[in-house]
């Protein structure tokens, strides 16, 4: 694995900023996948704080923009695909891994071992399901420690990208921005998939809802009365259904935010 986020930074993000009209570079994420070996659970857990370190070094430098760490609630166990993920923000497209800076990183978070010697102590306790880029389109808040995020993976039709993207930013966001005022904690984000592509992937596009405590999730937002606000003249049901002619929602996924890392 290449070491947890390029040799061992830990992150969620995903979900963890939002993103201004004027930004003059596009907010890019590098999430990771990460499964914790069979009877590895304890061993795995007991590198996270050193992760962290890491974590800390590079968006303290600026290289990158925030760190966050989650772990799956809903699915669990065996049958979840991660029990982390780990996230990188970015200003701008994700820079090459150096193994010279992740070396220099290790040393000023005063870990005292050698990078490989770091990755083969990862391996052992888990391993990397899959990595990808997205790029973020809109997003509202930021989540919380100890809060959590609900992650809607779409798969958009055909040609229907920017008829998607529209829906979404001219609809559901402006709803967002007014949970944000009157259920405090709460955030929402728009990212769409840069790579893997291709017609083959199972989602192309994501939006991750942001609570800032399980009641909160349980509860839920107040839907009709904020979109009755924010979109008096627009029926609720018609916007929503048409959402099924432009996108399929594929997985519905529940995580816990262990750790957030901002500058």
């Amino acid at each position: 694995m290449n070491s947890f986020r390029g040799v061992g930074v830990l992150a969620l993000g995903f979900v963890c900023s939002s993103v201004a009209p004027a930004q003059e570079k596009p907010q890019y994420l590098r999430v990771q996948c990460v499964k914790m070996a069979e009877g590895k659970a304890a061993d795995f857990e007991s590198i996270i704080p050193d992760n962290r370190k890491i974590a800390k070094v590079r968006v303290d430098s600026g290289r990158e923009t925030f760190s966050v760490l989650a772990r799956a609630v809903y699915p669990g166990g065996r049958s979840a695909t991660c029990d982390y993920h780990f996230v990188d923000g970015f200003d701008g497209f994700p820079p090459e891994a150096s193994q010279e800076q992740a070396q220099a990183d290790f040393q000023k978070a005063g870990i005292a071992m050698t990078q490989p010697d770091y990755r083969a102590k990862l391996n052992a306790v888990g391993y990397l399901v899959r990595q990808e880029i997205w790029i973020s389109r809109a997003g509202i808040g930021s989540v919380q420690k100890g809060g959590y995020v609900r992650i809607n993976y779409n798969k958009v039709k055909q040609e229907m990208a920017a008829d998607y993207v529209k829906w979404e930013t001219t609809g559901w966001k402006l709803l967002a921005e007014a949970a944000v005022k009157e259920v405090p904690g709460t955030s929402w984000g728009l990212y769409t998939l840069v790579v893997p592509g291709g017609s083959e992937q199972p989602y192309n596009t994501m939006t991750v809802d942001g609570f800032p405590g399980w009641d909160a999730m349980g509860k839920g937002l107040p839907v009709r009365q904020l979109w009755t606000k924010v979109h008096p003249d627009v029926d609720f049901t018609e916007h929503m259904q048409k959402l099924s002619t432009l996108a399929d929602r594929t997985r519905i996924e529940v995580f816990r935010v262990v750790d957030v890392i901002r500058k």
